[in-house]
């Protein structure tokens, strides 16, 4: 039957099977891992490495994947090389500390025949920022010695499918699936069809006082969101209104210009139509009058250098009264 190693079996094991372990941290019946020096975070793809004096910031609700400090050898010689004819496995657990905090971590195992670091995930599921040290104890290691009856006929590592064998710092998960995957082949629940603030309202603190909040943020912005359909319905209202009075008044107002400038056509052509009238009347009148008159001088006797003068001083006298008539009708 397998057995749990006690601490004074466990402190054998440093330096060989459990590289990089702290003796101080060996307890009853198990040993505490230390946060590593590499790690991932899911949220964004980023990964970092830390360093002897730095710290670990985990966002609330953030998930990280972190490396062991330690570097486990759980390889059939290295084990029997301590304790012949056995082989050895191992439970991890998180902290009761870290669970105290609020820190969600799953529990997990080491399969007989791993060897390399360590690779947890850890969630911060509480409401404030998770900070760790480097080289802070996190896990805890229960390790259990199998008898030879127990040790694997196939040891982990001699499979081809081992993929986390000699693992340093953070290796990927090596699952694969098809990049394209048509839906007919999704088997799903109606999950993405769920009211959102129910979802909120019933994941528990804080999100469901982020539900509400949200909710009471959304009743705000409906409020606000009328009032600024409201002004912009008077706005467009008052826009059309004041438009079509503008159109009104410019086709007014073209319709006055229009009728004046053809009253002032009317009364120009009438007043040129009157001089024009007047000024001819003169000039036709006049003409067979000074022929009349030239020709009764010249039969009185006259010379012609004196029936001359008078036509043309009867001229001028016509041509004044012409001028006359014109400026006294303006």
């Amino acid at each position: 039957m397998a057995k749990i190693l006690a601490d004074k079996d466990i402190r054998r094991l440093i330096n060989s099977v459990l590289l990089n372990a702290d003796e101080k941290l060996i307890n009853p019946n198990g040993i505490e891992l230390r946060l590593g020096k590499d790690v991932a975070f899911h949220s964004t793809g980023e990964e970092a490495q830390l360093g002897p004096g730095q710290f670990l910031k985990v966002n609330p609700g953030e998930s990280v994947a972190i490396s062991s400090l330690e570097l486990i050898d759980f390889k059939a010689d290295t084990v029997r090389a301590i304790l012949p004819r056995s082989m050895l496995m191992g439970f991890i657990t998180p902290t009761t500390t870290m669970m105290r905090e609020g820190i969600s971590q799953v529990a997990t195992k080491i399969d007989a025949g791993f060897r390399g670091n360590l690779n947890w995930g850890v969630r911060n599921g509480s409401t404030r920022d998770l900070i760790l040290q480097y080289g802070e104890p996190i896990f805890k290691l229960t390790i259990f010695e199998l008898a030879e009856d127990e040790t694997p006929e196939i040891a982990y590592g001699d499979r081809a499918n081992d993929s986390y064998q000699d693992t340093e710092g953070i290796r990927r998960s090596t699952r694969s699936i098809p990049v394209d995957i048509p839906k007919s082949k999704v088997v799903s629940s109606s999950f993405d069809r769920l009211d959102p603030k129910k979802q909120l309202r019933e994941a528990g603190y804080p999100f469901d006082h982020i539900g509400t909040e949200l909710t009471n943020l959304h009743g705000k912005f409906e409020v606000v969101s009328a009032d600024v359909r409201m002004m912009r319905d008077e706005f467009q209202s008052r826009t059309t209104e004041l438009s079509n009075k503008i159109q009104t008044e410019t086709k007014t107002l073209a319709e006055k210009l229009e009728e004046e400038r053809k009253s002032i056509l009317e009364k120009v052509e009438l007043l040129f139509d009157r001089k024009f009238l007047r000024v001819v009347g003169i000039i036709v009148g006049a003409i067979p009058m000074m022929y009349g008159g030239a020709t009764f001088l010249q039969g009185s006797g006259l010379g012609g250098n004196t029936v001359s003068f008078i036509a043309v001083v009867g001229g001028i006298v016509v041509v004044l009264a012409s001028y006359a008539l014109t400026r006294s009708a303006r």
